[in-house]
């Protein structure tokens, strides 16, 4: 099993979760994420000034040992349309 996660981050960097999905199949989570980082590339951050509002995308396992180990983080820059579309294909 393995986690999408979707997080608005606001701009005091507390981090609010939108949307979270589990897989039971990891093949089928990594084809989304990846789907979803490729196709909106071109809105990623690389980095980011801090009290900026972003939104976070996150694969992670279930299991917080795990977590250290096989996570991975895209952000994006915020709008509420990317927001919308990005929970909508989770």
């Amino acid at each position: 099993m393995i986690n999408i996660e979707l997080s608005k981050v606001e701009e005091s960097g507390e981090q609010v979760i939108v949307k979270r999905n589990t897989f039971e199949n990891e093949n089928e989570a990594e084809k989304i994420y990846n789907s979803l980082t490729d196709d909106y590339a071109d809105q990623t951050l690389p980095f980011f000034d801090k009290g900026e509002q972003l939104i976070r995308l996150d694969i992670l396992p279930p299991s917080s040992d795990e977590v250290r180990k096989n996570q991975k983080e895209c952000y994006f820059e915020y709008s509420e349309e990317l927001l919308n579309k990005l929970v909508n294909r989770i």
